[in-house]
């Protein structure tokens, strides 16, 4: 079984934008990382659990290893990169852990505590001791899906679990404008257009970021007019929100339209309607006759 290892994921390539609601657990998890512990990020997705991942191994200053759990992926006994981890004392970010089998990521039971490991090769078996700075962060989704496995009890009680806080509409806001540069009012449009067609669409559902993130970085790169009445802009929203609807692809069409139309531009007011048209002029849908 091979482990999945990704030194190509550059933790300033994840920008991590300090909010209000989010600071105190960032420092708390800061805190709990000097103190000698590792950590379990949980959250709904979409919700910034692995760029704040990559912000704590940026604190740390220390040499990372990224993981992604898989169903064919974990941690295998004879992963030299994870042996060096623990021995040189490493971060070792395993994000969406709970995707691999509980059986496979055994060995982080006793890498975290009590901190030796059994690290077993085709040529030799070698205990391994835990570096003192060696800290695992795991992320993982509260919500059961599909491809997910229930954790283990006993790595759970090793780790310290910090549940992320749903950004407010401000946060979020402040997370758009600085991340893409498009104005605040463009940045509550789309919020606005996004949290209302969840609500209706998928009301069991919580709210991601991502999708508001996704439409404010294309219609920025693309010049796209971030307006309700802006065909280019409603396709975007098509696009990136029907797949995520509970609903038939008609009915959370029909959802989504009505929602354009009522954030759409009021239509100006016409003060002087002339008695009289021109003899080529017509009203559309009424007979010249």
């Amino acid at each position: 079984m091979d482990i999945l290892v990704s030194t190509i994921i550059k933790t300033h390539s994840l920008q991590f934008i300090q909010t209000d609601v989010l600071e105190p657990v960032t420092q708390r998890a800061i805190r709990y990382l000097q103190a000698g512990y590792s950590l379990h990020l949980e959250g709904p997705t979409g919700i910034g659990k692995t760029t704040l991942a990559a912000h704590l191994v940026q604190c740390r200053q220390r040499p990372s290893l990224w993981m992604m759990g898989g169903q064919n992926t974990g941690l295998p006994d004879s992963a030299s990169s994870f042996k060096q981890a623990c021995a040189e004392g490493w971060t070792v970010v395993y994000d969406e852990f709970n995707r691999s089998r509980p059986d496979v990521n055994t060995v982080l039971l006793s890498a975290v505590e009590p901190r030796i490991v059994s690290l077993i090769s085709n040529h030799d078996s070698s205990d391994v001791t835990i570096h003192p700075e060696f800290r695992v962060i795991v992320t993982s989704n509260a919500e059961a899906y599909c491809g997910t496995y229930a954790v283990q009890h006993a790595l759970l009680d090793r780790l310290i679990t910090l549940r992320l806080p749903e950004p407010s509409i401000l946060a979020q806001q402040k997370l758009l404008v600085k991340l893409t540069g498009i104005s605040r009012e463009q940045a509550a449009l789309i919020i606005s257009i996004v949290q209302q067609f969840l609500r209706q669409v998928g009301p069991e559902r919580l709210s991601s970021v991502r999708p508001k993130l996704m439409i404010a970085k294309i219609c920025q790169r693309l010049s796209i007019t971030i307006s309700a009445d802006d065909s280019e802009f409603r396709q975007v929203c098509r696009d990136i929100l029907l797949s995520r609807s509970c609903q038939s692809a008609l009915d959370a069409n029909e959802v989504l339209w009505e929602l354009f139309n009522q954030c759409s531009r009021p239509m100006p007011m016409i003060e002087h309607i002339p008695s009289r048209l021109p003899p080529t002029a017509s009203y559309a849908g009424t007979s010249t006759s």
